[in-house]
């Protein structure tokens, strides 16, 4: 049992147990969903959205913020480059190293996967009481230090 705090009901190791499993399992399925509907697997559009929100990544750095080999972070670039959706150059800081940056097709790409998850997820917490989407946003924004990854959330470049 989790130790409650004050006014707060206790956890037990079960429900944690079932809740996890349902929310894995929504989030299996969820992934599932864009794999069917936009061609790409999960570390994919992953990032394709991580290079949205930045101007580059290296490739070390990419293989950092999946938690993925060298090489399979490189194998990763070479599909998306040959999709059109991302280029690689070398850095011109070190020449040694290789930057990615995304095309705008991968822009306006991954921009259709997040309108989509948009519409859903919007559509779908629509139907929820008022406090039940607030409960939802709170949960979302707090999901990584809930899950503990925290540590691994924050070596996204």
């Amino acid at each position: 049992m989790v130790k409650a705090r004050s006014g707060e009901m206790p956890l037990e190791k079960n429900t944690a147990d079932e809740l996890l499993y349902k929310s894995l399992r929504s989030v299996y399925h969820f992934e599932r969903s864009l794999i069917e509907r936009f061609g790409l697997g999960y570390q994919e559009i992953y990032l394709l959205q991580l290079l949205r929100r930045r101007e580059s990544a290296r490739i070390g750095e990419i293989s950092s913020a999946l938690g993925i080999q060298v090489f399979s972070a490189t194998r990763l670039v070479q599909r998306l480059e040959a999709l059109g959706y991302v280029s690689k150059r070398r850095d011109e800081r070190d020449r040694r190293g290789v930057e990615v940056r995304l095309e705008p097709e991968g822009d306006r790409f991954v921009g259709e996967i997040e309108k989509h998850n948009f519409e859903l997820i919007s559509g779908s917490t629509s139907r929820l009481s008022s406090g039940d989407q607030e409960a939802f946003l709170i949960v979302a924004r707090n999901l990584d230090h809930a899950l503990g990854v925290q540590d691994r959330i924050d070596v996204d470049p």
